[in-house]
């Protein structure tokens, strides 16, 4: 599968809420997996906030052991590993497409260090 990576400089990310078990099938509850390692995926719902634009909901799929535990909504988060995956699919008969995101963790933001005044 194609892969794009995301340069994700310039791009603020906030936790909107607890990341969820992304589901394989709505009806009995089945947990979708990683193809090649077999872990649960998550789904982490979070705001896309960029200079000059409307911030944008967005759903980016993360692999249970890249989930850190302690988020919680409203932090600022970043996605190492961000990248981009076209796919497409026949929905309900109707042929589909889109893009979607999946990162190798999702993390607290960590401040940038304050400058320094160059006073001791």
């Amino acid at each position: 599968m194609r892969q794009i990576p995301v340069d994700t400089s310039g791009m603020s990310w906030m936790l909107l809420q607890a990341p969820e078990p992304k589901l394989k099938d709505r009806e009995t509850g089945e947990a979708a997996r990683d193809r090649d390692s077999g872990k649960v995926l998550f789904n982490v719902s979070v705001a896309l906030m960029m200079q000059d634009a409307k911030p944008d909901a967005l759903v980016v799929v993360v692999a249970e052991d890249g989930l850190q535990q302690d988020l919680m909504p409203g932090m600022p988060v970043e996605f190492p590993g961000l990248v981009a995956r076209p796919w497409e699919a026949v929905l309900g008969g109707r042929p589909q497409h889109g893009i979607s995101l999946r990162a190798i963790a999702v993390t607290a933001k960590t401040p940038a260090p304050a400058a320094s005044n160059g006073k001791g």
